[in-house]
């Protein structure tokens, strides 16, 4: 009784590893075939979290109206959309997502933004930190379902 115990604990681990093996083994071919489909056409997109404080809500919107104008003119543009939400103090939160059909279009439109900003006196760091806004930016993949 106790070596058919001992058999039948063998067997049932030796069976949950070449499960386990076989569930990883699948789990890379689904990665390796998402990162080929993903090659073919990837877009991504620029995500900034953006705090303004109430008094430098009119100053900021001028700018950014300006620098959305001028994203929307890049080649490789898709959309553009913004979420905000008004705090208790009357400060401005505000989300914005700019998605680009490649990383390349991204870099070409950074140069560009930042030649059109120089040419008309726009400082954005500069801007930023004189009036107390804080921004948060990172570039994501987008993921279509």
């Amino acid at each position: 009784m106790r070596q058919t115990l001992k058999t039948i604990v063998l067997i049932i681990t030796i069976l949950s590893a070449m499960k386990t093996f076989g569930q990883h083994k699948n789990q890379f071919k689904m990665e390796q075939n998402n990162r080929e489909e993903r090659t073919v056409r990837e877009q991504v997109a620029v995500i900034d979290k953006i705090s303004i404080p109430k008094k430098a809500i009119a100053a900021y919107s001028e700018k950014s109206i300006f620098i959305r104008n001028t994203l929307r003119q890049q080649p490789g543009f898709v959309k553009y959309e913004i979420f905000q939400q008004t705090g208790d103090r009357g400060d401005l939160l505000v989300i914005t997502v700019a998605t680009w059909s490649d990383r390349q279009h991204i870099d070409n439109a950074r140069l560009v933004i930042r030649e059109e900003m120089q040419k008309v006196g726009i400082n954005m760091p500069a801007f930023l930190e004189q009036n107390g806004i804080t921004m948060e930016r990172d570039i994501y993949q987008v993921v279509v379902e």
